[in-house]
């Protein structure tokens, strides 16, 4: 889902800064920069950042008073479309298996059902690619974005949406967009089918797959679950209460956002130390596979996305990211290694999140 709600600030407050290891100047500036953008007119504003720089570990974090919900490092959010570089990467994990090929038509891996719902709506699903799908080049629409679905939603917060619910939505409400590898446009309904092929290659579940294929357990990421279907329960009282336009969204239903696309849960902890541990070769077992996942090749030259990741410059930051609807945000900067995730309690404070960790990262020295 993408950023579609402005203004309504709720009043925030509770503050904490901790600095776990090493010296001043990385805490500093991640201060500074969180003043300069976080605050920007509201001091109420509320927040969680996590950064790892080298054997560094850093956090900031204020939580909602006026609401009586404090905030702790500890706390998971609805991290959103963050999730989808965690698919991307399971797909790619399947890649290296040989069970799936990034040159496969989509055909032949989604079931009849999907296929004849495609096919219906004018997608040729035998000349879009897996890596079409990947890369949001496939021409898919996006239900995530049509104002039918966020009336919906906001309608009915408590409705639960099955995948193929939303995929038939999505070809009622739009058509395609493009010619598969003409254009980039971002396609929740893209994800909700590989989250699908997810589920058809290893008959698993998808976040048993993907927590499986990604080896979250064994790499520690103990406070990274889905939110349902998951062998790990994320407890209701370490969940942040995230706000759109003044309401609190804790209650609404996670299949809003639940099948690839989004569903994922975490501290910002957890989304920083994966981000390092994909980044340092950690997550697949082929480098070329990461190689792959950052190609620009045979994109549309316009493109900013790759394989599950956008790649971006703000001013003279150059960085790897993804960014989630509820308003999380994660960066990678090659030139530093310095990795940062960050989380707003308003959904409206996205920018501001944009905004604060861009200029930490243009306050520290590059490698090159």
């Amino acid at each position: 889902m993408k950023y579609l709600f402005r203004n309504l600030l709720a009043p925030l407050a509770l503050v904490s800064f901790g600095m776990l290891s090493g010296a001043q100047a990385t805490p500093e500036l991640l201060s500074v920069a969180i003043e300069g953008a976080m605050e920007d007119g509201n001091e109420h504003t509320g927040y969680s950042f996590y950064v790892i720089d080298g054997d560094e570990r850093y956090r900031a974090v204020r939580g909602n008073a006026a609401h009586d919900m404090p905030l702790s490092d500890e706390h998971m959010f609805r991290i959103a479309s963050i999730t989808k570089t965690y698919t991307a990467a399971t797909v790619l994990r399947l890649i290296e298996q040989n069970r799936l090929d990034l040159d496969r038509a989509l055909a032949g891996l989604i079931s009849t059902e999907f296929d004849t719902l495609l096919r219906g709506d004018g997608y040729n699903t035998n000349a879009i690619t897996l890596k079409h799908v990947l890369s949001h080049t496939a021409g898919l629409y996006d239900h995530g974005q049509s104002q039918h679905y966020i009336n919906a939603i906001l309608a009915d917060p408590q409705h639960v949406w099955t995948r193929i619910e939303q995929v038939t939505a999505g070809m009622k409400w739009g058509d395609p967009v493009g010619a598969p590898g003409e254009r980039f446009f971002y396609s929740d309904t893209g994800y909700l089918l590989l989250g699908h092929m997810i589920e058809r290659t290893t008959g698993k579940p998808l976040p048993l797959a993907v927590r499986e294929q990604l080896r979250l357990d064994k790499h520690d990421l103990t406070a990274t679950a889905w939110e349902r279907g998951d062998n790990r329960v994320v407890p209701q009282a370490k969940r942040a209460h995230q706000f759109l336009a003044g309401q609190d969204t804790h209650a609404w239903d996670p299949s809003v956002d639940m099948y690839g696309g989004g569903g994922l849960v975490a501290t910002m902890q957890d989304v920083a130390r994966f981000y390092e541990l994909m980044f340092a070769g950690k997550i697949f077992e082929r480098s070329e596979t990461f190689a792959t996942m950052l190609s620009p090749d045979d994109l549309p030259a316009a493109s900013p996305y790759r394989l599950g990741v956008f790649e971006k410059d703000y001013g003279d930051v150059h960085v790897y990211e993804h960014g989630g609807f509820w308003g999380t945000l994660v960066f990678h900067e090659p030139s530093s290694g310095i990795t940062i995730a960050g989380a707003a309690l308003q959904q409206e404070d996205y920018p501001k999140l944009v905004k604060a960790m861009a200029a930490f990262l243009a306050g520290k020295p590059r490698k090159d």
